[in-house]
């Protein structure tokens, strides 16, 4: 009785991450289709404290990514994507999604064929526009 009380604690402590990594990556799917765009696989998971240099947080406020700057400091989780959208070269684009206290705090889409090889993740219509993606 005592071994199936264990195995049943161990099981249920082992689900309960599980669980709370599953929801995280439906609202990513949310956050991401919101925008327009489809994930089509998880690349990376990581944490740290985020501390971007001025020219590169420079960088990305002209691009339009202005919600770094105001968790600087802070510890985020990086997630990012592969996406279904391609370039112009057939290339698959990749979405970075930031949380904070496991809320989304906003993410930008890369195009490595592109300079500044960011981008605002709402940008889509105009990226197809200029016939950056497909």
């Amino acid at each position: 009785m005592k071994i199936r009380m264990l195995f049943m604690m161990i099981v249920g402590i082992l689900f309960v991450p599980a669980c709370g990594q599953e929801s995280l990556n439906e609202r990513h799917e949310v956050y991401l289709s919101e925008k327009g765009w489809e994930i089509k696989d998880s690349i990376e998971v990581e944490t740290y404290i985020l501390d971007i240099p001025d020219e590169l947080l420079n960088n990305y406020e002209a691009s339009g990514i202005t919600f770094l700057s105001e968790y600087l400091g802070e510890e985020v989780i990086r997630h990012t994507y592969v996406l279904k959208e391609k370039d112009d070269n057939g290339e698959r684009l990749q979405a970075v999604i930031f949380e904070v206290d496991k809320e989304i705090i906003g993410g930008y889409g890369v195009l490595r064929t592109w300079v500044p090889g960011v981008f605002k993740l709402d940008d889509k219509e105009r990226l197809i526009k200029e016939q950056m993606i497909k």
